[in-house]
């Protein structure tokens, strides 16, 4: 793609824009993953099928043909990075993961590397010996293990062995694996029930959410609940009793747990509790009525610190803590730190990112990883109040619970989120108590991880964590040690050692197979670009979160480096004055222009610390599926809609999507309606001249709060009394959820113009100039001038 140097036409600029394929069968396009060069996009509707190498749910690298030598890497400048989401949800279309029990001996392993048996193992000597595909090792087959082998080399069992063929296995751990005897996880929900929490909404939210997740919940799981105002109030449980017993601890500054953890955590499906913990979460949220006047107090800390006792005498699990104000009393009060806006100044950013009652809360979370304890946070301050994220993440972040930020709580406009979000939390399947290494091949190394949580202090491929998500993700940044001499292929393995939620200690075991290249061009040509902007967003957030102030200019340095080497090596013929970009990066300054707009990255008096920090998070720990879309917002024009927009493709329920547009406002006519999809969220963004007639003939109702109404009822009950028109938009906007489905769900909100929603709508419009950085074109002209200026 090439210009004339004069000037740079904004038509003709990369975008991600246009028509998608529709899917040709249910699940989408089917890739086995020995047969393709780069694997689908992350954003990408397919099946996924494991051929003998791990799936691209499980593990990406961000070049799909490594460089045989470091001065090759060095060139390049692409980082070579691993992203693992190893717990990644498969759709009902992919082969589930088999389990195999070898009993107290154990999965064969490499003597040297501790590499485990997968397809890439060579055997030889008749079966007796068999050489590591990680280091060469050769290595002598245990006697229990051995197998003879035919003329090709192949084990004669090789039919029978599922980790002979599957690059994805889960191995049953023998007992030595773990110091201690795995438990069962609990998970304690811990509400705040001052007036505040109670007043906004949110106390009586959350126990309705609770209430309709028992039917969802899965035998054998075991809960507690604890309520907090300026006090701890506890729950137990004993079979006859019609409802539970409230156990009031006062002690705020030395709490404890009051009687014996059988009592307080216990299974709500069976029985003899059923009947108790219905009625006390359809009771609570009326007996904590307090009046306006009533004590503001909020002991969050006593309340997270006798959570995570109970728990960790108990077996582990999660602790799921919702709050609404400050903790201000009690042990692991926090003060109000007069939220400065983030000023231009980094350094007072930087100090706000520093969290109060440190010994406390680093006390708190050594303890929780030494028992096997998760803690996850849902916040809901009132509009413009100050909750510490900084603080209240700490444990979180260090123990691999989610952090869920929703700044001025309105049942109305966030109810389906946090519904959504506690939803997943509860019921997904996580593990805990988890142990993971990646292993690779000779010649490459671990030099860094990225991730929310931080890796061993000496050995940065391997980390502890209490608990780890389906959504949970990692960045391995890799490094050449020495050559890959006389290699086709290099390997990686992840291997993480983890209890499922029914107590069972398991050791999952992902093996990703990659051909080796000595050519600049085909790392260029193999690049994948949603992995390289995971990868810059990331690192981009961590040294904002340690206070660097010069993470903006080592993005554009980053993109600068890599495109002045394609320019340098693999295009020189070309005319000095045109810009050129390899077909795999030609995104890459349209991104890296996106993400230093991002409110994570923004310092300014529209930001405040806790909003900047919560986002700063959310970006360290970025699925790879939500990558593209966070950074170059989906616009779809709603009204008026395309020819076969919202009409069935005839392929089980799926429509045709209409196509998207440029992500910048003089695209956005201000007599139409646009879907504004960032992954996150879906907003319905009502222009300033769509008129009270056209919203009655599309919708029936006249205004955009009865619009919001309409669109914010369950899929089954939305078709009476519609327009054909109206059917087609939510169609649409199923299709997009139904699209996502390993992803966290997207609520959806109208936006009207002239509401003060419209500058968060506004802000995420990336190709515009936003708070002082350059628009895509002018940014694209500077990035092509900087080449340039390396060149001479």
């Amino acid at each position: 793609r090439s210009t004339g140097s004069s000037r740079i036409d904004p038509e003709q600029v990369p975008r991600p824009v246009g028509q998608a394929e529709p899917v040709r069968e249910e699940g989408g396009r089917r890739y086995e993953t020995t047969k393709y060069h780069v694997p689908p996009a992350a954003t990408q509707v397919a099946t996924i099928l494991d051929r003998g190498s791990a799936s691209c749910e499980f593990m990406r690298c961000t070049v799909n043909q490594v460089p045989a030598y470091p001065s090759t890497a060095n060139t390049a400048h692409v980082p070579i990075a691993v992203i693992c989401q190893p717990f990644a949800e498969l759709t009902e279309f992919e082969e589930p993961i088999p389990v195999v029990d070898f009993g107290e001996m154990g999965p064969m392993r490499c003597t040297r590397c501790k590499a485990y048996v997968n397809p890439h193992f060579t055997w030889h000597s008749q079966g007796r010996e068999a050489t590591c595909n990680l280091c060469t090792q050769r290595i002598e087959v245990p006697e229990e293990y051995f197998c003879g082998i035919d003329d090709k080399g192949r084990r004669r069992d090789y039919m029978e062995r599922p980790e002979l063929q599957r690059g994805t296995i889960d191995y049953v751990a023998p007992s030595d694996y773990s110091d201690v005897a795995p438990g069962m996880p609990t998970i304690a929900f811990v509400v705040e029930a001052t007036h505040q929490s109670a007043e906004s909404g949110f106390f009586p939210q959350v126990f309705w959410t609770l209430r309709g997740l028992l039917n969802f919940m899965e035998s054998p799981v075991r809960i507690a609940v604890i309520t907090f105002d300026h006090a701890l109030h506890l729950y137990s449980f004993y079979p006859g009793l019609a409802e539970a017993r409230m156990i009031t601890v006062t002690d705020i500054e030395e709490p404890f747990v009051p009687c014996s953890p059988a009592a307080l955590c216990i299974d709500p499906l069976d029985r003899a509790f059923r009947g108790q913990v219905e009625a006390l979460l359809r009771d609570l949220p009326g007996n904590f009525q307090a009046p306006a006047t009533a004590n503001a107090q909020s002991a969050g800390g006593a309340a997270l610190k006798v959570a995570c006792d109970l728990l960790g005498s108990n077996g582990g699990g999660h602790v799921i803590m919702f709050q609404a104000s400050l903790q201000n009393t009690g042990i692991g009060a926090l003060r109000f730190r007069d939220d400065i806006r983030l000023s231009q100044r980094t350094e007072d950013g930087a100090a706000l990112f520093q969290p109060q009652q440190a010994p406390f809360f680093e006390a708190v979370a050594t303890d929780c990883l030494q028992r096997g304890v998760a803690v996850s946070v849902f916040l809901a301050p009132a509009v413009g109040v100050y909750i510490d994220v900084a603080s209240l993440s700490t444990v979180p972040r260090r123990t691999g619970g989610e952090i869920s930020y929703m700044p001025g709580y309105d049942p109305c406009v966030d109810g389906e989120r946090l519904h959504y979000d506690i939803s997943r939390t509860v019921v997904q399947r996580a593990v805990y108590s988890c142990v993971l290494k990646l292993r690779c091949s000779k010649g490459l190394t671990v030099e860094s991880m990225l991730a929310t949580w931080e890796p061993e202090v000496i050995d940065p491929s391997t980390f502890h964590v209490s608990r780890l998500s389906v959504d949970a993700t990692c960045d391995f940044i890799l490094v050449h040690s020495e050559r890959i001499e006389g290699q086709k292929y290099v390997y990686m393995q992840v291997a993480c050692l983890h209890t499922d939620r029914s107590g069972q200690r398991l050791i999952r075991v992902h093996t990703m197979q990659l051909p080796v290249t000595s050519s600049l061009s085909n790392i260029f040509r193999y690049t994948e670009i949603d992995s390289v902007t995971n990868v810059l967003i990331k690192q981009a957030a961590a040294a904002a979160l340690s206070g660097q102030g010069t993470f903006k200019d080592k993005l554009s340095k980053s993109c600068v480096d890599m495109l002045h080497a394609y320019r340098a090596h693999c295009a020189s013929m070309t005319n000095a004055g045109q810009l050129i970009l390899p077909e795999s990066l030609k995104l890459l300054p349209l991104y890296v222009s996106s993400i230093r707009k991002m409110a994570a990255f923004r310092s300014g008096s529209d930001i405040r610390a806790d909003e900047r920090l919560s986002a700063l998070i959310r970006v360290l720990g970025l699925q790879l599926a939500l990558t593209a879309p966070l950074v170059y917002p989906r616009i779809y024009t709603m009204m008026p809609l395309p020819e076969r927009a919202g009409q069935s493709t005839e392929v089980g329920d799926n429509v045709h999507m209409p196509p998207t547009i440029a992500c910048s406002s003089d695209k956005l006519a201000i007599d139409r309606i646009y879907l504004v999809d960032n992954g996150v969220s879906l907003k319905l963004y009502i222009r300033e001249e769509v008129t009270a007639e056209q919203l009655l003939q599309t919708f029936g109702v006249a205004t955009p709060a009865e619009v919001a109404e309409i669109v914010a009822r369950p899929e089954d009950e939305q078709v009476q009394e519609l327009s054909e028109e109206a059917v087609r938009i939510l169609a649409i906007i199923w299709q997009i959820r139904r699209e996502r489905t390993r992803v966290p769900w997207q609520p959806l909100a109208v936006v009207a113009a002239g509401s003060p929603d419209v500058a968060k709508v506004l802000a995420t419009i990336c190709e515009d100039r936003v708070a002082g950085e350059m628009n895509y074109v002018d940014f694209l002209c500077h990035i092509h001038k900087l080449v340039q200026n390396k060149q001479e």
